[in-house]
């Protein structure tokens, strides 16, 4: 995994944090609804704001392994959120700071050994990512 965290003295190069970085993004939306029902089931935050047609795969990938991961193709980023966000998730994912050249895809996903969200650099969203911008 990169070594690109919650943690700004993990930053290197030039980034910027989430929210900047999905400005304008369709899963701003997302990540706001977490954010605002942190505690509360993760997928029922943000089940109504995904396309009705997407819901069966999202649902189906947090039984399976329990993560929703949303894919934004225009700002090429992965946020895989668990079955329940706490309010300290939550807060310390508006602090995830992304490098602002980055090849590929970012994921984001919580390192529950390491208490924070990290970010890996990969060339292609995970097979299983549910897209919100289709």
């Amino acid at each position: 995994m990169a070594g690109v965290t919650d943690r700004p003295d993990a930053d290197r190069g030039a980034t910027e944090l989430i929210l900047g970085a999905l400005a304008g993004s369709v899963l701003l939306p997302f990540l706001q609804a977490v954010a605002t029902k942190a505690g509360e089931d993760a997928y029922q935050a943000i089940r109504d704001r995904l396309p009705w047609h997407s819901r069966r795969k999202a649902q189906a990938e947090l039984k399976d392994m329990g993560v929703v991961s949303l894919a934004a193709r225009d700002a090429r980023v992965v946020l895989q959120l668990p079955e329940r966000v706490t309010p300290v998730m939550a807060a310390r994912l508006e602090n995830v700071r992304l490098p602002v050249d980055r090849p590929g895809w970012a994921v984001v996903s919580w390192d529950d050994a390491q208490s924070r969200w990290v970010v890996e650099h990969v060339s292609e969203p995970p097979p299983s990512a549910t897209a919100v911008d289709t």
